[in-house]
Formats: C-alpha cells, structure tokens, sequence
C-alpha cells in the first residue's frame, strides 16, 4: 500500500495546476550577466583561496574523477565543452535528480554571448564560455569541472534561498525573526509545494496559502501526506542528528539561516527520495513485461493505467522518444527506461532545472568508468565487468549472450579494437544488456527523453486509451515474441573529437592535485577581469561559517 501510494505522487487531478498557480510564476526567468559573473568569481576566489571552499571542491573532484578519467582528452589532457556539459549533465542527475536547463546536447551550440539579461537554461553555456576564454582554449581540467559544478550549484541555491524568502513573506513572518518548530515546518512545506506546483509564494495572501495548503493534501496531490512525512524526518536529521545533539528541545527557537540549511538540504536529497516513487512507478509497468526486454507493449501500457496512470498519448510517447515501433510485425510497445526518465514524470521545476527520475544506468556506468579510468576499453574487459554486475532487474554473474558480445566486438572493429566509452554505440549496447535500466538512445538527434514539442496532444482520454488497449489484445496473443530482439541501429555519435588513448602521465590524480603557473595565471586573470565589471565583490562570502552563506537574506 505504501508502494502504491508513492508511485500515485507522480499523477494528480488535471485542474491541479490551475488551482495551485492561479496565474502566478516560479520565479523569474531571466538573470543578469554580471549577477552569473560575480558568482562565478566568487567561487573562483574561494577555488584560489583555500580552507573550506578548497574541501568542498576537493569532494567534488572526487565524485566527478570517475567519468574525468574516462572522458576523451585533447592534447592538454583537458576535455572540450561538449564533455564539460556531459559530464556535469551526469553529476547533477547522479547526485540530486536535477535536470539542469541548457545542459542537454542538442544545446551545444547555443548563443554563449553575454547579453544584460538571459534565460536562466543559457547560463550553462554562458559561464562555459566565460570560463573557457580565459583558459586559452586550452580545454577543462578536473578542477575547472568541479568550479562549474560549484558555480551552477550556488546559483540554484540562490534561487531556494529567494524561494524561501517569499515562504516567510507568506507567512507573515520576517527573515530576521525567530520561529518555533511548527511554524518552521509550515514554512519549508509551502517551500516545497510552491517549488513543487509552480506557485510564486511572493504573490499569494494568507488566506490563499491556506487554501493552497488544504488543495494539495485533499485533491491536488495525493503524495502529499509522504512528503511532509518526509520533511518532518529531513528537518529532525538536519538540525539534530547532523549536528550530534542528543536533546533537540535545548536548541529553541530557530533563525533563517537554520531553516535555510535544512531547505538546502532537502534540494539535495528531494531527488532521491523523488527515486522511491520513481521505483515504484517502474515496477508497475515491468510487473508483467517478462515477454519483452525493456518494453511494455502499447496495449498493456495503457491497460495498466486506466485507473489514472500512463495517460500520455500516442504521438507524445513518440516525441519523448519512448515508444518502440522498429519492428512492423509487432505492435508499438513503450520503452520502459525512455518513459520512466522522460519529462512527463518530472516532478517539479525551478527555473534552474526540473527535478526528475535518477537514472539507473548513472550507476551502473559509474562501476564501469571507476574500474577502467580510460577513454576507451578493450571489449574483453567491459564484458568482464558487465557480466559481474547486477542491476534493479538483471542478476549476476551471467553469462552475456553471443548476439551481445559479437555486438561489442563490432563497435571495438569500428574504433580500431577498443570501445569509447562515451559514444551512442556503446549506450545502445548497454541498453541492450540492461534493458530496464538504461535507455535506448535515439539515433535522431532531435528526439530527447527530456525534451518534446508541445504540438503533440499529450494525454489521451480515458476511453480512447480503453479502445486501443482491446484493439490490439488478441494480436498480441498471436505473435512469437519469445525471439523478439532489441532494436539496434548502426549509427555512432562520438561524445567530441578527442577519442585518443591518453598516457598515464596525461591522466590527474586525485591526491594533491593542484593548478599549473599557466592555469593559476588564467584563473587569476578572469578574476580581475570579472571583478571590473561586476556589481558585487568577491569577498561577499565568508567560507569560514556555513550559515554566513545565509546572512544576507535575514538582515
């Protein structure tokens, strides 16, 4: 029952958005250029100047050396931009479920000017390019990844922290008073509904914010109840367990900046607990898909969902890139992990980023780079590795097929016997060797699991979904589809350019890693240079205390 409860947070009644935004925004979607700038110098300052900003990069460094090392390098033995969007694309699905806007490849080659004011999915490429021409073009190191990483980071935490603000506005209550503990959980729950529905908390009355309230826990939305569970256990761990204090009534009263570290916390660990429900949702479509590798036919997809689920219509499945008509003698079937990290199962969005569904395969590739820390592997190797490791739904050790180790073979004869790691062929033979877990990759670059056209009516009514459930239920039962096999195309796409094999001497340890004269000079140097034109001042941050990150917002 707990199961089936979580998997119905992801679905909520169809008027729910217009009675939760009332005509409201998120927040703004445009920022100013010299706002990016003077956060990204900031962290530059705080990358250059040690202590406890030098930990934290440290730590991300450490997460993303994995996929680095496996990345492909240019002569420098840095990566490009299409490998910088990659990977951080990767680290902030892996470690919060966010989707961040402007990350996705078919954005590679957007505008990178610096306009007065942009839409906040520009500002990947915007701070790329700013970082990126002060480097010389000489590539990204590991500790340029992780600055971007830091930066992104710091510009979505501002945002919570606005977000968070208009949550004390709500409530009638100051950011420079202090709050008893129900009153803090009131604030960092409407917090959460408004990033949730998409409600801008600044314009909404107290009367309007109960109502609110009342709306999600009785119509709008049914997970409702295991959220504030969840927020109730978040707060508690944050501000105690965390912290060592056996008796929490000896803390009293709580100030913004202690609030803002539990709402900081909860952006950071909302996506993992937005994975329950994706886990369930996952097992409701795979309960009965034993005849189909990594598909759902059509027909039992919406069967399953008549009593709410899986309302996506026929042409949406097809733009978000889930849904399988390769094979004319067989009905179209739906691609269980293309839909389950689709858009349509986003559960809320920031202007930043949409929280969605962790993807499984993030793991499972993680394995793979940490044991072979190159570009490329020979095939011996990853079968080796692949046949020892499990997934959600696939045991081991196994014994991999003939048909997908001849696969992997061929992809090793086109890249002069060894396998990149990082190109559509190899994703297509890890779809087909962990068919629930990783997705199928599309071979038309203008089809993406995060991104459809909105011309496609994207649900489709009850009854139209009854009729197409029937009208393909005795073919079904008709076809051989014991020998059924994945789909497989013949089309690489190569992450960027730099597929060498590096030397070790090329590759960056973990340990004592530290900038080159020439690198320290470049970094020195984009900070003077955005210090000029910005506003603010790099020494706005006091990286000595964690709640001087807060100040600003509770005086």
């Amino acid at each position: 029952m707990l199961m089936f409860g979580m998997a119905t947070t992801l679905f909520w009644a169809g008027d729910a958005n217009s009675f939760l935004k009332g005509g409201t925004r998120v927040m703004a979607e445009h920022v100013r250029a010299e706002d990016i700038e003077a956060v990204l110098s900031s962290e530059l300052a705080e990358a250059l100047g040690g202590g406890l900003a030098e930990a934290k990069l440290v730590q991300l460094e450490e997460v993303l050396w994995p996929m680095f090392s496996t990345l492909p390098k240019n002569e420098h033995g840095n990566v490009g931009r299409a490998a910088v969007r990659y990977a951080l694309h990767r680290f902030f699905v892996g470690k919060h479920g966010w989707f961040v806007k402007g990350l996705e490849p078919a954005e590679a080659g957007q505008n990178a000017s610096s306009p007065t004011a942009m839409l906040k999915d520009n500002v990947p490429s915007y701070v790329e390019a700013l970082f990126e021409q002060h480097l010389g073009g000489r590539g990204f190191g590991l500790r340029q990844l992780a600055v971007l990483a830091a930066t992104l980071e710091h510009l979505v935490h501002d945002e919570a922290m606005g977000r968070l603000q208009a949550s004390y506005q709500a409530h009638k209550i100051l950011p420079t008073d202090l709050v008893n503990q129900d009153e803090a959980k009131e604030i960092i729950a409407a917090y959460l509904a408004s990033f949730i529905f998409g409600t801008d908390l600044s314009e909404v009355s107290l009367p309007q914010l109960e109502r609110l309230k009342r709306g999600i826990a009785k119509k709008s939305y049914s997970g409702w109840r295991d959220t504030r569970v969840w927020l109730k256990d978040m707060q508690f761990s944050v501000q105690y367990v965390d912290r060592g204090v056996s008796n929490p009534f000896v803390l009293g009263d709580l100030n913004f900046p202690a609030i803002a570290h539990v709402v900081e916390e909860v952006d950071d660990r909302h996506g993992r607990f937005q994975g329950l429900q994706c886990k369930a949702l996952k097992n409701r479509l795979v309960d009965r898909e034993e005849r189909l590798p990594g598909r759902v036919l059509l027909s039992d997809f919406y069967r399953k969902g008549l009593q709410g689920f899986f309302t996506e219509s026929v042409e949406y499945l097809r733009e978000l890139g889930a849904l399988d008509e390769s094979d004319p003698k067989m009905p179209p079937s739906v691609v269980v992990p293309n839909y389950i990290n689709a858009k349509t199962n986003c559960m809320g969005e920031s202007s930043f980023y949409l929280l969605c569904c962790i993807d499984e395969c993030e793991g499972l590739m993680g394995h793979l780079e940490r044991e072979i820390t190159m570009p490329t592997a020979e095939p011996q190797r990853i079968a080796a590795l692949v046949a020892s490791m499990p997934s959600d739904t696939m045991v081991a050790p196994r014994n991999l097929s003939t048909a997908l180790l001849s696969r992997l073979d061929a992809i090793a004869e086109r890249h002069a016997g060894r396998v990149p790691l990082h190109g559509r062929l190899f994703a297509q033979w890890m779809h087909h060797a962990y068919p629930n877990e990783c997705q199928y990759p599309q071979a038309v670059a203008e089809t993406s699991t995060q991104a459809a056209s909105t011309e496609a009516p994207k649900t489709m009514p009850r009854k139209d979904r009854a009729l197409y459930a029937d009208r393909f239920s005795v073919e079904v039962d008709e076809l051989l589809v014991d020998n059924y096999d994945l789909p497989w195309t013949d089309v690489e796409n190569l992450l960027d350019e730099y597929h060498k094999v590096p030397t070790r001497a090329a590759e960056y340890g973990l340990g004592g890693f530290v900038f080159n004269l020439a690198l320290l000079l470049a970094l020195l140097s984009m900070v003077v240079s955005i210090a000029r034109t910005s506003k603010s001042t790099v020494a706005s941050l006091d990286s000595a205390s964690r709640s001087a990150k807060f100040e600003k917002y509770s005086v």
